[in-house]
């Protein structure tokens, strides 16, 4: 907001020149006690025009305290939003969850179980297992698998180890079916990462917003 000098005579104080166009409540109030000083007494400002700056200083200052209060408000709602997800995930330590996500844990003996959330009628699924990048290294059959909410028992000939993968499903006429894959385990710690919470499962991480279920 630019506020708008009048009553200056030949007396008046050079301005600055300033890269800034708008004036702040401080700066203004500087300028407006500098204007009162230097105005010329032939011709001194107008009541009405002082009065118009004068509530102009009110309006910045009104402006200036509402974006700090806006500001105050918005911390404190986050750090509350923290604290609550906080709390909500040590209650989740020794508890079973699926969030989503696309890793699953080998078991010593080369088993394995993932979930996924199937579209229409299933089909053919095909266990698809990515690198570091999400780049395809290896495929295993997934066997067939019906549509909706599905856990899938793998044998995977796989040494024990977390991996990372893509389950592509094939329905009878060939059609590539959705499959919305997660990843679950029993978490055993809480760690935070860029103001984000994370739930341990092992070496994996998963975050706390994308949790689906919760079981004892």
């Amino acid at each position: 907001m630019t506020f708008p000098l009048a009553g200056l005579g030949p007396k008046a104080a050079p301005t600055p020149k300033v890269e800034r166009t708008d004036l702040g409540r401080d700066q203004f109030l500087k300028l407006l006690v500098t204007q009162l000083k230097f105005q010329d007494p032939l011709n001194p400002l107008e009541p009405d025009a002082f009065a118009a700056q004068l509530a102009q200083f009110s309006s910045v200052e009104q402006l200036t305290k509402l974006n700090e209060t806006i500001s105050a408000q918005q911390q404190d709602s986050a750090l509350r939003t923290l604290l609550d997800k906080t709390t909500l995930g040590a209650s989740l330590i020794g508890r079973h969850v699926l969030a989503e996500g696309n890793e699953f844990t080998v078991a010593s003996d080369g088993s394995a179980t993932i979930r996924a959330n199937i579209g229409a009628d299933g089909g053919k699924a095909t266990l698809v297992l990515l690198d570091g990048n999400g780049t395809a290294v290896s495929t295993r059959s997934a066997g067939v698998v019906r549509g909706g909410s599905q856990s899938i028992n793998l044998s995977t000939g796989l040494p024990a180890g977390t991996y990372r993968y893509r389950l592509d499903v094939e329905s009878a006429s060939g059609a590539r079916v959705s499959a919305q894959t997660f990843t679950d385990g029993v978490v055993d710690g809480v760690v935070f990462e860029g103001g984000v919470v994370w739930l341990k499962i092992g070496n994996r991480k998963i975050q706390l917003d994308k949790l689906s279920e919760i079981t004892p």
